[in-house]
């Protein structure tokens, strides 16, 4: 008998879906995905409307396909605001126009009449904006910004670009100024910009006056890296320990206990290190360095020889079950795990069996053998590595910005793929794994060409491979204290710093897994040798620390 949801759900990505199909499609991503391919179809503005009324979750992308094809002046007015360039944003005579395309960091790049003019545009129906932009035209921008009130300086703070803030807001300010400033909201995220950009060296030195406070454990985190920056390794450890104490996640209290013994060299935070359930670099480097075996992971769990309940090439039913196993109970749980028993089961199974054991027990399996079975072990590594972080083996994973697939591929790039393959081929065709992961495999060759360490191959397949260069290219990851460590901690692209770290770690595991064991304390020290890690340096590149 068939499940009840391939009943309910029969629809697959093969084919474009009707208008019909997606009215009795359950709400999600896997609808907006299908909705957003559906308004770039041969429809009229009438089904266009029918059909946006039933996404799920806002997305710039189904916006700019809907504006194409619906008569609402309004929704078209919306989307014309949003891409207004400078020249036409100074023509404009809508004032609620200009507010939504204006944002201070484009308003910063303006000259003094420029922003004079939208200013008066603004004054009446939009006051606070209208102010902000008068105050830029001060000549001591930053300090009148600070004088005008912390929250009118944080702000501006964090919204413009880092050019703007080095050239206006990196102030030397009194202990009384900081304080003040670290009252208001929006004061962790600018803590963030601070501590992560090397050329605010007055903004960090202020906040070696900061007064305890009420922060993260990223916060808190920050000001150590700060302090240490300042040589000042006894309120680095003041910090840490802050840090360590305020964690809800074992990964920050992890990388307190790491930084703390990197400060101290006291050997029982490695100990203590040692004691976590959890797999990363921090527990890696520790039980590596102690000589303790990590063994919490799994790489397959024991299966019957019976047909599939799941209908694993429908992303709906995907959908719903993924969601049903996160919120199932421990008895839900292992109701789940024993439905889903069949070999064709392994990735659903692996994903239940992970959260029976309440994530102390972790999962590193290696599913889709054939697609990976021309790769070499160190590429079948890596590219699982990357898929244990994209989606958890999914194949039918979808993104909020409609990275699809094992290996989350964007639309973008499964176009330039297929041109150079000179292959035809839609979106639907990525949920296919070995399609997907044969084109990832492509790309990763490509990256593998400029870039040979694991981490930064990581850091180019989450932002890209100019971002990376553009990292790279600014001194980090070079000979000096706490290094590569502090490179480690201090990208300011959060997403793609945690990625990276976490495709690390991974991805030491399954080179262990697959007969080729990799030390982490290598790894990292390789990250201080441009010459083996990436072909973007050059040896006339200097330390920064």
């Amino acid at each position: 008998m068939k499940p009840l949801l391939a009943l309910l759900f029969p629809l697959l990505l093969a084919a474009a879906p009707s208008l019909q199909d997606l009215k009795q499609s359950p709400r999600g991503l896997v609808r907006d995905f299908q909705i957003w391919q559906y308004l770039q179809g041969d429809i009229n503005a009438s089904q266009a409307d029918q059909a946006y009324t039933l996404v799920n979750g806002f997305n710039q992308k189904l916006l700019a396909a809907y504006a194409k094809k619906t008569k609402k002046e309004s929704v078209k007015e919306e989307y014309r605001c949003s891409g207004l360039d400078t020249k036409m944003l100074l023509a404009e005579q809508n004032a609620s126009c200009v507010n939504f395309a204006l944002s201070l960091e484009q308003a910063v790049k303006l000259g003094e009449a420029e922003r004079e003019k939208l200013s008066a545009l603004l004054k009446e129906t939009y006051p606070l904006k209208s102010e902000m932009l008068l105050l830029m035209n001060s000549k001591q921008f930053g300090l009148d910004a600070l004088q005008s009130g912390a929250g009118n300086f944080i702000k501006l703070f964090n919204t413009l670009d880092y050019t703007s803030r080095h050239k206006y807001f990196n102030l030397s300010l009194t202990p009384e100024q900081i304080n003040a400033l670290a009252k208001e909201k929006g004061f962790e995220t600018a803590l963030k910009y601070i501590v992560t950009d090397d050329q605010m060296m007055q903004m960090q030195e202020s906040l070696l006056g900061l007064s305890p406070q009420e922060l993260s454990a990223q916060s808190y985190f920050y000001l150590a890296l700060n302090a240490l920056g300042f040589k000042a390794s006894n309120k680095a450890l003041f910090y840490l320990e802050l840090a360590q104490k305020k964690a809800t996640l074992s990964i920050d209290s992890d990388k307190a206990l790491f930084w703390k013994y990197l400060v101290s060299k006291n050997e029982s935070f490695l100990k203590e290190l040692t004691q976590s359930s959890a797999i990363n670099i921090y527990t890696l480097y520790a039980n590596e360095k102690l000589q303790i075996e990590v063994e919490n992971y799994f790489t397959a769990l024991p299966a019957q020889k019976k047909e599939s309940q799941h209908e694993k090439k429908n992303p709906y039913a995907w959908e719903a079950v993924l969601n049903e196993v996160r919120t199932a109970d421990e008895k839900k749980l292992a109701a789940l795990f024993e439905r889903y028993s069949s070999k064709e089961d392994k990735v659903l199974r692996a994903f239940i069996y992970e959260k029976m054991k309440n994530y102390q027990t972790h999962n590193f399996i290696m599913p889709y053998q054939k697609a990976t079975s021309t790769l070499s072990n160190d590429d079948k590594a890596l590219l699982y590595a990357l898929a244990r972080q994209e989606s958890y083996f999914v194949p039918t994973a979808i993104s909020y910005s409609y990275a699809l697939g094992v290996m989350q591929i964007m639309p973008f790039l499964v176009k330039a793929l297929a041109e150079g393959k000179k292959e035809e081929i839609t979106l639907d065709e990525m949920f296919d794994p070995s399609k997907n992961i044969a084109y990832a495999a492509t790309h990763l060759s490509y990256l593998q060409k400029h870039l040979f360490h694991p981490l930064f191959i990581a850091y180019a397949y989450n932002g890209g491979i100019g971002f990376t260069k553009r990292h790279l290219l600014q001194g980090n990851f070079l000979k000096g204290s706490y290094e590569p460590y502090l490179s480690m901690e201090l990208m300011a692209n959060t997403q793609s710093r945690e990625y990276g770290k976490k495709v690390l770690a991974n991805y030491v595991v399954y080179k262990k897994i697959l007969g080729e064991e990799v030390k982490i304390t290598s790894l990292f020290e390789t990250l201080t040798q441009p010459s083996r890690t990436d072909r973007f340096r050059t040896k006339v590149l200097v330390s920064k620390h």
